[in-house]
């Protein structure tokens, strides 16, 4: 039987995370984070599937560190000034082992897509186990909205506070 199962937190600072650190663990690679020259090193993790990062398709563009694992969130901790800053929102999902994993990824990337990217934050999907007994998603999300100039290029801008609130944060649990 389908298990659902939805969990969100704040990855930051003041809990002595790093979104870097943060991202290299969930995709199981080597990060290095630009901030502090720590080297996060990954790549002998198993149980990733699938990764991959979605943004929204009016930022792309010539912006190749949107869907840039290491640039991304580099940027994010750049942006970040505060000791205590939030850098990023995870949301761990169960999937159901009953799907098979093609449906697996169109499940999360679908809901993904719908619930956050549509929204304006940018994803970083990592799937783990598809093929066990515990299949389930990391999606890490940007907080600050995404600005884009004349020229086209774009960056971060405030955070977004409404995508802190728990109503909003209920339904996309649902």
């Amino acid at each position: 039987m389908a298990i659902c199962f939805v969990r969100a937190k704040v990855i930051g600072r003041s809990g002595g995370q790093s979104a870097v650190a943060a991202a290299a663990y969930r995709s199981g690679l080597q990060l290095v984070d630009d901030r502090t020259g720590d080297v996060h090193d990954y790549r002998k993790k198993q149980g990733v599937d699938y990764s991959t990062i979605l943004a929204p398709v009016d930022a792309i563009g010539a912006n190749d560190w949107l869907t840039d694992r290491s640039k991304l969130w580099n940027k994010v901790e750049s942006s970040e000034i505060r000791y205590d800053a939030q850098l990023s929102r995870e949301m761990i999902i169960a999937i159901p082992v009953e799907l098979d994993r093609d449906a697996m990824i169109n499940l999360i990337r679908n809901h993904v897509q719908a619930s956050y990217v549509d929204r304006g934050m940018i994803a970083d999907i990592n799937l783990h186990h598809l093929e066990g007994n515990n299949p389930h998603g990391h999606v890490m999300l940007t907080m600050r909205e995404l600005t884009i100039d004349g020229a086209g290029s774009v960056s971060f801008g405030k955070k977004n506070r409404s995508w802190n609130d728990k109503k909003l944060v209920e339904t996309q649990k649902k």
